[in-house]
């Protein structure tokens, strides 16, 4: 079990600081290179990220394999930008570009996994956030929850009816075929989840919610 947070507000601040911090140190894609004292920022984000992925409760292993999943889909939005950069300094700009983007994203994984959903929503009403706001981020996260469980249960159900492979296991081998049934996975889950709203938003009108 997720130890609990006792000030959930001041740790999500702090996190949104640390992102901020990482974010916005030079990668050199303006005027000179890139500043020493930038690695060292996106090197203590990292590191606090892992640390707080640790006290999520997370091993290093799986806070590594978490972030590793977030690392693609940075490369794809951070490293292009480094075209715009000198031709002799753009392998540097590049790896700087990449260390800032992915040391933002991991705190701000690493947080959200030491607070938990029911922990962010605490959070956001500790910051003193105005109701209705705070009422939709937590309706928001609540969807979100269901919708990442239907996917877990959808992977674990397909897995199940192919034993021999994983969930991309067979993306070298039959890309056109894998790149299809992930698709008509995505159309499932699209219908679960109108489905599921659905029927979350007739109990919630049940229980004398406002149209």
């Amino acid at each position: 079990m997720m130890p609990t947070v006792n000030r959930p507000g001041r740790l999500l601040l702090a996190g949104i600081g640390a992102v901020v911090a990482a974010a916005l140190s030079p990668a050199g894609l303006g005027s000179g290179a890139v500043p020493a004292w930038s690695w060292g920022v996106w090197t203590a984000v990292m590191g606090a990220a892992l640390w707080m992925f640790g006290r999520a409760g997370l091993p290093l292993a799986e806070a590594l394999r978490r972030i590793g999943w977030i690392a693609p889909v940075v490369a794809l939005f951070a490293l292009p930008a480094a075209l715009l950069a000198p031709s002799g300094d753009r392998l540097v700009v590049g790896a700087a570009l990449g260390a800032r983007a992915l040391s933002a994203a991991a705190m701000g994984a690493a947080v959200a996994a030491r607070l938990g959903p029911s922990g962010l929503v605490r959070a956001v009403r500790a910051l003193g956030l105005p109701v209705r706001l705070a009422d939709v981020f937590e309706a928001m996260l609540a969807s979100l929850t269901i919708v990442l469980r239907q996917i877990r249960a959808m992977l674990r159900a397909r897995e199940a009816r192919r034993p021999g492979f994983g969930g991309l296991g067979a993306v070298a081998a039959e890309p056109v075929e894998t790149v299809r049934g992930f698709g008509r996975l995505v159309a499932s889950l699209l219908l679960r989840s109108l489905e599921r709203a659905e029927a979350v938003e007739t109990a919630r009108r049940a229980r004398g919610g406002a149209a």
